[in-house]
């Protein structure tokens, strides 16, 4: 069972994809959220939350204060799952239905309130590093990240360390059991 932990939604339950995805583990977005706080990166921001499966991570970030999520997701089940969360919740939140590396390629979604100030990359386990580098560098190409944004990368521990790409600067890391989070910032121009 998936609840939001803290926040305006606090406690509230939120729906996850019976398949298809690997939601965040509630002590892992705990820890990922006490950082976030630390660094100041929630209240009031627009969220992107590519590769987003059940939402949780950017359900989360809505409820602690931020002001917009774009959700990105290709699972059509994982879509409607987000969908009916945001209906649930009654929050501000557009789903997009596809695939990241798709969209990116077809250059800015206008329509989305970009640039985001807070990006999680949460990838399916099986992408390489290299290609979560490559959607990192593509993203900020195309205007999806603000020029202070901050990302947070979800591993398995199992992929080793992640390099960020040129134009983005590590702030942390921290393992969790078989996940790691990384934590980079655009860096200042």
């Amino acid at each position: 069972m998936t609840r939001i932990i803290a926040g305006e939604l606090r406690g509230r339950l939120l729906k996850v994809p019976d398949e298809g995805t690997r939601p965040t583990a509630q002590r892992v977005r705990e820890a990922v959220f006490s950082t976030l706080t630390s660094l100041d990166a929630i209240a009031e921001v627009c969220v992107l939350d590519l590769f987003a499966g059940s939402g949780a991570l950017g359900l989360e970030a809505i409820s602690r204060g931020a002001s917009y999520c774009i959700f990105i997701e290709n699972n059509r089940n994982a879509v409607s799952v987000i969908n009916k969360n945001i209906q649930d919740l009654n929050i501000k939140a557009h789903v997009v239905d596809g695939k990241v590396e798709t969209l990116l390629a077809a250059k800015p979604v206008e329509k989305l309130n970009m640039p985001a100030q807070l990006i999680f990359l949460d990838p399916p386990y099986e992408m390489s590093l290299e290609q979560i580098a490559k959607v990192i560098t593509q993203g900020l190409a195309n205007s999806w990240f603000s020029d202070d944004a901050i990302l947070v990368v979800e591993t398995a521990k199992r992929s080793g360390d992640f390099v960020w790409p040129d134009g983005f600067e590590s702030i942390r890391d921290k393992s969790y059991g078989d996940t790691c989070v990384w934590y980079g910032q655009v860096c200042k121009k």
